[in-house]
């Protein structure tokens, strides 16, 4: 490890500062929102302005060993966000220049602040050469000479003074998966304990807790905490088993400093399986201890609430959580008996309400049944919920998203959307749905700041990173929504949705004969998914290849006769072949079954080739969406 170096320490270029004991980015004197490897990126950089740092310095520094992350992909993300924190752009830099193949360099003037003495780094050449050996420690000896000896060494002060904490202060935390044992019905147990206390935790003031579906990367790979902790910059990872025999419960867990790699803490308990909610508050209590938290008392009482005193009924709520995130047809399905189950046990069970209102509300996402049928068990959920405990966020979020997407009233979205971020601000669904209300009102910028932050919360998320690209597509801003999906599918290549938005991405480019193949991806992904296919079609409609797209209608009539096929995808066909006539009688059956996606009729490119005809300004009135 390199040695640290005392004192304050700023760099300065163009509008900007960066300042080194706290690792933050100024523009104008104001804060400029970037934390983790784009910093970390800047600060290298700017420890020698001018030189190549190269790719592979690059990744010896930022992911060392790392199995976890994919180099490339991270690192092309990374400078992304660095780039555009500076506003800078990689086809005219203004500060970072790209080497291809190679790595970086800063090619702007840079004033460095170290103790009040100030020194002036400026690029003499644009041209770069690649240094020898001798020609490095020449250049060393010059800048030894000159006093400018210290640029380099306050780089390094840069690097570390921002990402090394002091040994008295934790202000940031990842909970990996828990492990079990053999036995299978033990993992949604541990899955369960692990997202409570993600779900705990981020309550505590002065913490940032890193998001389910980040850390949920490590589960079954037997992580590395302290690996895990630097892949994530947090300050401490809190790491576990859990082990059940018969009816007793084992939990081994360890807190530890991710600098130093010394424990913070550890323990073990052991409990009955009825006294589950006393080891998730024993957990919970110790973790706040241990990251020297005071805590008041209203806050103490957050963090050991408990939604139901029935065990039995939040082991059910577990099981519907644990199948509710997987995020499948049958998933849903699965999820609405366990949480159905942990209401018929605990009747006043607030959270299960809620779980079963998104449970319902996945059936019509994945077409399990028509919006009439789901949507009105999910609203009667969310209500119930919410007069049990008016104060639970997840069920103010899931009558937001009912609230615009089936009874298209804005008003009452936009209030509970609100209520949900009010509530409880680090709940990260809340900001998944927010900017698709927001979009689908016109307001496009509001619910790109929303999606960015929901980024900044949970980066490592392929479902986060996708609703950005949603909201950049929605706001037709095509060329970002093409590059965050390709993001996305640098995340996980399996991340079937992304190529869906990247196809549509591409026939509102007027890329149609792109759009194919990436539709096909899209449909093999989903197993023949409904929606793809009718996609499939629409792009080889607005290729003028009627053959195939009226082969693909034949396919979804085919289909309508064994499952429910929205019409919504039967006028989507119709449009790209720009039979009006056709594509409003479909419509017309779709606005009767109101299906999720008519309230985003305002802003969807696929309906352009309708949206001069009158009949289509009729019924975005008939939706209800605000002018």
């Amino acid at each position: 490890m390199l040695p640290r170096t005392s004192g304050g320490s700023l760099a300065r270029f163009g509008p900007f500062e960066f300042d080194s004991s706290n690792g933050e980015l100024r523009k104008h004197g104001g804060k400029i929102k970037l934390h983790g490897q784009p910093v970390e990126i800047l600060a290298l950089l700017l420890a020698q302005p001018g030189t190549t740092v190269t790719r592979e310095e690059l990744q010896r520094r930022l992911w060392p060993d790392n199995t976890f992350v994919d180099f490339e992909s991270s690192l092309n993300a990374a400078v992304k966000r660095l780039r555009a924190a500076l506003s800078d752009s990689p086809e005219k830099p203004k500060f970072v220049e790209t080497l291809p193949r190679r790595g970086y360099r800063f090619i702007a003037p840079v004033e460095m602040i170290e103790n009040n003495r100030h020194f002036t780094q400026r690029v003499a050449s644009q041209v770069d050469i690649v240094p020898t050996k001798r020609t490095l420690a020449r250049r060393k000896a010059v800048l030894a000479a000159s006093g400018l000896g210290l640029v380099a060494a306050l780089g390094l002060t840069i690097w570390l003074a921002a990402f090394r904490i002091k040994a008295d202060v934790i202000d940031s935390l990842a909970v990996l998966p828990f492990g079990s044992s053999s036995d299978p019905d033990a993992e949604y147990l541990s899955d369960g304990i692990t997202e409570s206390l993600i779900n705990n935790l981020s309550q505590l003031p002065n913490v940032r807790v890193m998001a389910r579906s980040t850390v949920f990367r490590y589960k079954g790979k037997d992580a590395d905490p302290q690996k895990a902790g630097n892949d994530l910059h947090v300050h401490a990872v809190l790491s576990g088993r859990l082990l059940q025999h018969g009816n007793t419960l084992i939990v081994q867990a360890e807190l530890m400093d991710v600098t130093t790699g010394s424990q913070i803490w550890g323990g073990q308990f052991k409990r009955k399986v009825e006294d589950v909610f006393a080891l998730q508050e024993d957990l919970s209590r110790e973790i706040a201890e241990k990251l020297r938290m005071r805590l008041t008392g209203d806050e103490k009482q957050r963090l050991a609430k408990r939604h139901t005193e029935d065990a039995e009924a939040y082991r059910s709520y577990l099981k519907g959580r644990y199948y509710w995130n997987k995020r499948s047809p049958e998933g849903a399905q699965k999820a609405v008996d366990y949480f159905q189950q942990a209401i018929d046990k605990d009747p006043a069970y607030a959270l299960a309400y809620a779980g079963l209102a998104d449970a319902y509300t996945n059936f019509s996402f994945f077409n399990v049944a028509p919006s009439r049928d789901g949507m009105p068990r999910a609203k009667a959920a969310a209500t119930k919920a919410l007069e049990i405990d008016d104060h639970l966020a997840e069920a103010h979020d899931s009558l937001g998203y009912i609230s615009f997407v089936y009874d298209w009233d804005w008003s009452a979205a936009g209030k509970h959307f609100e209520r949900a971020l009010a509530l409880n601000p680090t709940y990260t669904k809340a900001h998944n749905w927010y900017p698709f209300y927001l979009s689908s009102l016109g307001r496009s910028q509001e619910a790109l700041a929303v999606a960015k932050s929901a980024l900044d919360l949970d980066p490592a998320s392929p479902a986060v990173s996708h609703n950005l690209a949603v909201q950049f597509y929605l706001a037709r801003q095509f060329d970002q929504a093409i590059e965050q999906c390709q993001s996305t599918i640098e995340m996980d290549p399996n991340f079937a949705v992304a190529y869906q938005v990247l196809g549509q991405a591409y026939l509102a480019r007027g890329m149609n004969r792109e759009g194919v193949p990436v539709f096909e991806k899209y449909s093999a992904l989903s197993r023949g998914g409904i929606d793809s296919l009718a996609l499939l079609a629409y792009a080889h409609a607005r290729l003028g290849e009627r053959r195939q797209a009226l082969r693909i209608l034949e396919q979804l009539k085919v289909a309508s006769k064994e499952h429910f096929v929205p019409s919504f995808f039967f006028a989507l066909v119709y449009a790209g072949l720009e039979d009006k006539d056709q594509a409003f009688s479909w419509l017309e059956k779709g606005c009767e079954e109101r299906f999720t996606r008519f309230a985003y009729l305002k802003v969807e490119a696929l309906w352009d080739p309708l949206r001069s005809d009158q009949r289509f300004s009729d019924l975005i009135r008939r939706v209800g969406i605000p002018p």
